[in-house]
């Protein structure tokens, strides 16, 4: 798998992780095993993209494809510099946060993001 699959995957996790979580109750000891296993490896900056396509039931490239489609980008009227991104480089993941609102933190590691 490409890295940039990794980095997209990251991304998507670290934009989903708060829901992830929140639904975790709900799932299955062997679903909640592996949304578990999925953000300690995120947290680790290892591969999870085999680990989503095991989660949501689909191929690597689709897995990767479906958590792309809600991503976060630079939205018109923003500077520059209210742009936040990882707070390690591990992905490619944008925030603009509200003007204000300070820097966003990442839901993965829980460190603030930096900005870009």
């Amino acid at each position: 798998m490409e890295d940039g699959d990794e980095r997209a995957a990251l991304a998507g996790v670290c934009v989903e992780l708060p829901e992830l979580l929140a639904e975790r109750p709900r799932l299955t000891e062997d679903r909640r095993a592996l949304v578990d296993r999925i953000h300690e490896e995120a947290v680790a900056r290892r591969p999870i993209v085999a680990l989503l396509a095991e989660l949501v039931g689909t191929s690597r490239e689709e897995a990767v494809r479906s958590l792309g489609a809600g991503l976060p980008g630079v939205g018109p009227g923003r500077p520059v510099e209210e742009c936040f991104g990882c707070p390690d480089g591990a992905c490619d993941l944008v925030v603009v946060p509200e003007p204000g609102a300070g820097a966003p933190r990442c839901n993965v590691t829980g460190r603030p993001m930096t900005l870009s």
